[in-house]
């Protein structure tokens, strides 16, 4: 998005909300418009907005959406609160993001869920749902009732739902899981977001046993947040953000604690890879709260796993090295079938500790974990080996180590080329940036040259 453009009100009314809100914020128009273009990178945008457009929303006009939502979300960041575009007197009632908001607003996970996927799977209508900025903070759960929530209604006159069903959305999430560590984030994902819609939905209101919905839910969640993941991926990340809430929201009347602690733990580490790292610590914490000592071994060391990265990006060195030990223990003692949603395999555990080591400072016991964690990893997982790779070509540059870090990069393109177009958004462009101060170096112009020539 280029600097920011505004609709200006045609009776110049000043904006007395986002002037009252400034002054509690203790900021200068200056410091909103460093904040709103700092989340605009983060979802993507290319916003250069200064004190001067800042002054303009101050006397009455409004930024293109969705700004007007970024607006709010660095205030609500400020001042600890949520805030929407009509709390900062910059809604615009009238224009297509509203027609997406108001898509998304209602009680019913079932509905909203439909009507997003509906909008995700239509070439037309994705264009703004790519746009999307994060939703409000979702309402979380800290504490886990043990008597279930009451279902959704059920549809009357329809095919009775059964556990053959139930199985069917189970190998589904299995098999998306494992297609998109083999081909990345951007494979089939709109032909998932049409069977979320067009077969899954369908289930959720169909009657059943209790027992069988319950079951149903937990499968549309697992496949929600595959969906929330994919988007994140190909660089959607308010989008994902809707997915996660949804996913939560199934999780939680699915009664399948887990699978809730689960979905908050991916919904901290999306957060935290947005910058806001107060928000992704109290992610975590709350994601560790929910799953206590009644989930499995394996989902409380990928919890602890997520809050050691999330503490870590806080400057909480020492709580996260002490949830790394945590995740250790929990996955020493993990037993339990192989899937994404029931294990967590050690390879995943490594590439999580590096992160954290880099974090921390410590280059050189990151790339051990990295070169440990792709030692074991399948072949064809394409995906996890662009990140690894990627993450090892970062780390060997924080301690100079050009040539090796090249060797990376290498790895990073032969791995990307299997993936489908846009999966992993942005990686191979970040490492672009992080060799720019070596490109006097001639292997690290041969990779500049390869990656003109590669396929895009």
């Amino acid at each position: 998005m280029e600097r920011g453009r505004t609709v200006m009100n045609p009776r110049h009314d000043p904006n007395p909300l986002l002037t009252a809100l400034l002054a509690e914020a203790d900021w200068t128009a200056a410091d909103l418009a460093r904040a709103v273009n700092t989340l605009g990178t983060a979802h993507g945008l290319r916003l250069r907005y200064d004190r001067t457009s800042v002054a303009h929303w101050l006397n009455g006009s409004r930024p293109r959406p969705p700004v007007g939502e970024l607006v709010g979300q660095a205030l609500s960041r400020r001042l600890g609160r949520t805030l929407t575009p009509l709390d900062t007197g910059l809604a615009e009632p009238d224009d297509a993001a509203d027609a997406m908001a108001q898509l998304l607003r209602g009680d019913d996970p079932v509905q909203r869920l439909a009507a997003l996927c509906r909008a995700d799977a239509d070439p037309a209508r994705r264009a703004h749902l790519a746009r999307a900025v994060a939703p409000a903070a979702p309402a979380v759960l800290t504490h886990w009732d043990t008597r279930p929530p009451p279902l959704p209604p059920v549809t009357h006159g329809v095919r009775q739902a059964t556990a053959a069903d139930a199985t069917r959305l189970e190998t589904a999430a299995v098999c998306g899981a494992l297609m998109g560590e083999r081909y990345g984030g951007a494979h089939g994902r709109p032909a998932l977001t049409v069977y979320l819609c067009e077969d899954v939905v369908p289930l959720l209101t169909a009657p059943a046993h209790p027992s069988v919905r319950r079951a149903l839910f937990t499968g549309a969640a697992q496949l929600t947040l595959l969906v929330a993941g994919r988007a994140a991926e190909v660089g959607h990340p308010g989008l994902a953000e809707h997915y996660y809430t949804l996913a939560l929201e199934l999780a939680h009347a699915a009664g399948d604690r887990g699978s809730y602690a689960i979905v908050l733990r991916c919904l901290s580490v999306h957060t935290h890879r947005l910058g806001d790292h107060h928000r992704a610590v109290a992610l975590g914490e709350a994601a560790l709260d929910v799953a206590g000592s009644a989930v499995p071994h394996a989902t409380r060391a990928f919890v602890y796993a997520g809050r050691a990265l999330v503490r870590a990006g806080a400057g909480q060195g020492r709580a996260s090295s002490g949830d790394l030990l945590a995740a250790e223990r929990h996955l020493a003692r993990a037993t339990g079938p192989e899937g994404p949603f029931t294990s967590y395999p050690e390879t995943a555990l490594r590439y999580q500790r590096a992160e954290v080591l880099s974090r921390l400072g410590d280059h050189q016991g990151a790339a051990a974990e990295l070169e440990g964690s792709l030692a074991a990893r399948p072949a064809d997982h394409h995906k996890a080996r662009v990140l690894l790779h990627a993450r090892l070509a970062h780390t060997l540059l924080a301690t100079h180590q050009v040539e090796a870090a090249v060797d990376q990069c290498h790895h990073v393109l032969r791995h990307h080329e299997q993936l489908a177009a846009g999966s992993v958004h942005g990686t191979v462009p970040r490492l672009l940036r992080e060799l720019a101060p070596y490109e006097r170096n001639p292997r690290v112009r041969a990779f500049r040259e390869r990656l003109r020539a590669a396929p895009h």
